[in-house]
């Protein structure tokens, strides 16, 4: 008759050789896989702070381009390169696609690599494209990560109820701040989320390296004409040109930013969101 020694012994024996024979094929017991992390690396801090929220501890996020930095102007470093192929999945913006080819993913080794295009337009400060970008990404995650599926959509409708609450109250804020009687100029890449919070956009304008003599003239005859009390610009994109037609033009001039972490302090759209409304209504009453 067996000992209860002998049968444990078999027991373990049986153990390793299942987990030897899972090794073998390639793959993971369930517990390792509940335990695994998704590997994403996002482009820029509005793709990754959606994923933090969605995945949580599930998921292990690093960002490309710094949120202060204008995601135009970035080129890959070799830190960069190492991220990637280390990643299982690559998220970016749709008008990132020649800065972040498809060369660009061979080039890191990472055969396993999933790219991922986000075809969201518009400015992703605003609530419903916020909605609508926080549902692209859960639907790419729960395709990538099956398993987690049911976890992200639960988190994008919780995060989407959350977006449009904050968004309800900031334009509430806005509103009474008398925004939609103020006429602006503002840079090209606020112009949507301007619009949004309810300012009446008289004129945009781009980089101030990118504008040639003319470009700048003729910003100023519009906010002379336009009776401009304000000229909004983007943190990203470099403040100057705004501040010189401002002074101009004698209006107010104010400094948005379009990405979480952009300013200390706003390391979430609720944040960043909250700060650029904050920053509004101030320069209103000036």
């Amino acid at each position: 008759m067996p000992t209860s020694t002998s049968i444990l012994y078999k027991s373990l024996l049986g153990a390793l050789a299942l987990l030897m024979a899972v090794a073998a094929a390639g793959v993971e017991p369930a517990d390792a896989r509940s335990q695994h992390r998704l590997k994403v690396v996002a482009t820029t801090s509005l793709i990754a702070e959606i994923v933090s929220d969605l995945g949580g501890p599930a998921v292990a996020i690093a960002t490309l381009i710094p949120p202060a930095s204008c995601p135009g102007h970035f080129d890959i470093k070799p830190d960069d390169m190492r991220l990637l192929a280390d990643a299982e999945l690559f998220l970016l913006h749709h008008w990132q696609g020649r800065t972040f080819s498809d060369g660009i993913i061979r080039a890191s080794g990472n055969n396993i690599l999933q790219k991922a295009v986000l075809e969201v337009p518009g400015n992703w400060m605003a609530p419903a494209t916020q909605i609508e970008a926080t549902e692209r990404i859960a639907a790419i995650l729960a395709e990538t990560d099956p398993g987690r599926a049911e976890s992200y959509r639960t988190a994008a409708a919780r995060r989407a109820a959350a977006v449009h609450e904050a968004g309800t109250a900031q334009a509430r804020r806005l509103a009474a701040a008398a925004a939609g009687r103020t006429v602006v100029l503002a840079n090209d890449m606020q112009a949507d989320f301007v619009r949004w919070a309810g300012f009446q956009v008289a004129g945009v304008f781009g980089r101030g390296e990118d504008m040639s003599p003319r470009d700048v003239e003729e910003a100023i005859r519009r906010g002379r004409t336009q009776a401009v009390r304000l000229v909004v610009d983007n943190l990203q994109s470099g403040k100057q040109a705004g501040i010189n037609i401002a002074k101009e033009i004698g209006a107010a001039q104010v400094t948005l930013s379009n990405f979480p972490g952009g300013f200390e302090g706003t390391e979430s759209w609720a944040l960043a969101i909250a700060r650029n409304v904050d920053l509004l209504i101030a320069a209103i009453e000036r």
